[in-house]
């Protein structure tokens, strides 16, 4: 068991260097494509700065670690197009073949259990404690695992027409027994709260039924419009998620496909509450998202 967790721990610094290379040689890639246009939302700040779009693709594509105020479950998304030689496009597969492996000595570790992967992710930030010590002053704490996993999105030609459009936040509402949420407590790691959660189990009636709550966070999709090649005049569709930037291949004096600019976070849409609201306000088991549902609506 030793010696695999070292090998283990081995392949994971080696695959996390091996993503930051193929990661650095992609972003030089995308910089010295400057001569091809490109588009990606701004911000009201980025337009008044007058942001380069082309550098806040390559900061998006670089972004690994969390920020300080980022939701755990959360990853940075931003609509863009960004024209790219052939070049580029080769070197962005390599970076997704290096990601691939680092995710791949990630999830070996994590077979190991919870505690061999969290020793070993330490291990990770204290080699790379340069890097950790300057993304701390750029306002971000830790590895992002989702960001480094992510693909960037790319396509093999150049479409008609790009069409973005940023899904609705909402809630994934699952029904769970007691005895699961008493399960989901006791796997958790003990502090005074599991402790507390725990005992407010206790309180509740056995068959009584649960809600757990999962927000589903806002994502961003694009509609692509590709002519089609073997019947001339049709037309091809293609649903692909966007979380960051899409490659597009262009030759110089080519322009992007055709698209609306959108808004780089998804646009406010405060929802109505709705009068029939099953599951009461506060949580009842914070650690786990679980509530209980209204006294009407409590069935045995």
């Amino acid at each position: 068991m030793q010696t695999s967790s070292v090998i283990l721990r081995m392949n994971l610094l080696s695959a996390f260097e091996a993503m930051l290379a193929r990661l650095d040689a992609f972003c030089v890639a995308v910089r010295q494509d400057g001569a091809l246009p490109v588009w990606v939302s701004r911000t009201e700040v980025e337009l008044a700065e007058n942001l380069d779009m082309r550098l806040k693709a390559v900061q998006l594509y670089r972004a690994l670690w969390y920020e300080e105020s980022q939701d755990g479950r959360e990853t940075l998304t931003c609509p863009g197009i960004v024209g790219a030689s052939l070049e580029t496009l080769s070197t962005a597969q390599a970076c997704h073949v290096a990601k691939d492996e680092f995710k791949a000595a990630v999830l070996a570790l994590k077979n190991l259990g919870r505690i061999e992967t969290n020793n070993a992710m330490a291990d990770l930030h204290r080699r790379w404690e340069t890097v950790a010590i300057a993304m701390r002053r750029m306002g971000a704490a830790r590895l992002n695992l989702k960001q480094a996993y992510r693909h960037v999105p790319l396509l093999r030609r150049r479409p008609l027409k790009i069409g973005f459009t940023w899904s609705k936040q909402g809630r994934v509402i699952q029904r769970i027994s007691v005895a699961e949420a008493r399960r989901l407590l006791e796997q958790r790691a003990e502090t005074p709260q599991i402790r507390l959660e725990l005992q407010r189990l206790v309180e509740v009636c056995g068959d009584e039924p649960l809600a757990r709550v999962r927000g589903v966070c806002p994502h961003l999709r694009a509609n692509i419009v590709f002519a089609d090649l073997e019947q001339g005049g049709g037309v091809l569709r293609r649903l692909m998620q966007t979380p960051l930037p899409i490659l597009v291949p262009l030759q110089r004096g080519e322009r992007l496909p055709e698209f609306v600019a959108v808004t780089p976070e998804p646009p406010l849409n405060p929802r109505l509450r709705r009068a029939d609201v099953r599951i009461e306000d506060e949580p009842f088991l914070p650690s786990i998202r679980v509530y209980r549902y209204r006294e009407l609506y409590r069935e045995r």
